[in-house]
């Protein structure tokens, strides 16, 4: 975690000509995402104004709370932009979109002795806005979104459910 905060904090300083808004065709955004079920580094690629990918590679929030649990989460996204709205201090873009991922989580049982790891296919989808301020620090945008997830366990009963959730990405060109 520590790396990805210099790596944000480098994208700052070096901040140059090679910042990109948020929605401008072939743009990358850096960043970190968050739902009430997962969490992690967060990459986004702009294939046009209204097209979007983003790979989410972080960690399963189960909410277990035993020494020893680990889990990791890799969650492919599509997200279709709408157009952008502008006020007088802000820039926003809503947008939808379906995800497909695979968790994975392993804990110790504790004082029962022995490991439990399941691994999952976890698919959702939802709706959100991603904004940014302007005359504030170009190519950054915020996001904040609602959606649906389920996750189907072997031999487990599924889990999951609405969650809300939000993101920081840096926007630049390549």
């Amino acid at each position: 975690m520590r790396t990805l905060f210099l790596v944000i904090a480098f994208l700052f300083i070096a901040h140059s000509s090679l910042t990109a808004q948020m929605s401008e065709s072939g743009t990358l955004g850096v960043g970190v995402a968050w739902t009430s079920l997962n969490f992690g580094v967060s990459g986004k690629y702009n294939f046009t104004e209204n097209h979007t990918g983003q790979l989410i590679i972080g960690s399963a929030n189960y909410g277990f709370s035993f020494a020893d649990d680990s889990s990791f989460s890799l969650t492919g996204r599509y997200a279709y932009n709408f157009d952008e709205g502008d006020l007088d201090f802000a820039t926003w873009k809503p947008y939808l979109y379906g995800q497909l991922g695979y968790w994975t989580y392993r804990y110790d049982l504790g004082p029962l002795g022995g490991e439990f790891s399941e691994n999952a296919i976890a698919i959702g989808a939802g709706g959100g806005i991603e904004w940014s301020f302007n005359n504030f620090v170009d190519g950054l945008a915020f996001s904040f979104e609602l959606g649906y997830t389920n996750i189907a366990f072997d031999g487990l009963n599924s889990i999951g459910g609405f969650n809300g959730g939000g993101g920081i990405h840096y926007y630049f060109d390549l």
